[in-house]
């Protein structure tokens, strides 16, 4: 029998571990009582006759909330937005634009640029919109965001008809329709007027 081994059979094996555990929680019940059981699968783990301890918090609370004012604080006044500098912006261009008319009806046409985009009125010996002046009191409308150069107002002029451009930084007002002007193309949309 040098060369025998036993095999044993996977089955076999399965079944008497599982009447091993059976037998296992046979004596554990009878050693326990019914009555142990019942209550541990109820989740009541106190013992009768047994000193029971409760858990304490397990944070620390923090300082109690201080009685506030009985008539809520004001919120600062919020800066203009987008949607109210669009509303200074429309407003400009319509005085820029009653002030186109009035200088055609004096002059016969309208500050002629040969229909080159140009700012309306930075660069005083360059810029024909600076002929405005002649109509409107000083300054002329600028941009509510400043620096005429870069957010101010654009004009283009063939001498007979007009386009006046301003940024639109809100849904409030309709976006220009007009093809964008190269110099533009940084502005994610404009507003723009055209005349007459």
């Amino acid at each position: 029998m040098d060369g025998d081994s036993v095999r044993l059979d996977p089955k076999a094996v399965a079944a008497i571990g599982a009447l091993a555990l059976i037998i296992f929680v046979i004596i554990f019940i009878e050693l326990c009582g019914r009555d142990d059981i019942d209550s541990l699968a109820q989740g009541n783990t106190q013992q009768p006759g047994l000193a029971t301890a409760t858990l304490g918090p397990t944070f620390t609370p923090g300082p109690s909330p201080t009685v506030g004012p009985t008539v809520p604080t004001q919120s600062p006044t919020p800066m203009p937005g987008g949607r109210d500098r669009d509303a200074t912006r429309v407003v400009d261009l319509q005085s820029l634009q009653a002030a186109l008319d009035t200088y055609a009806d004096d002059n016969g046409e309208f500050p002629s640029n040969e229909n080159t985009l140009q700012t309306l009125c930075v660069f005083t010996e360059f810029d024909v919109g600076c002929e405005l002046l002649d109509v409107l009191d000083p300054p002329l409308p600028q941009d509510p965001l400043g620096d005429a150069s870069l957010n101010g107002y654009w004009y283009a002029s063939d001498g007979s008809t007009y386009e006046l451009y301003a940024q639109r930084e809100s849904g409030a007002f309709p976006e220009c329709v007009l093809g964008r002007p190269d110099f533009l193309q940084d502005f994610d949309s404009l507003l723009c007027v055209l005349g007459p």
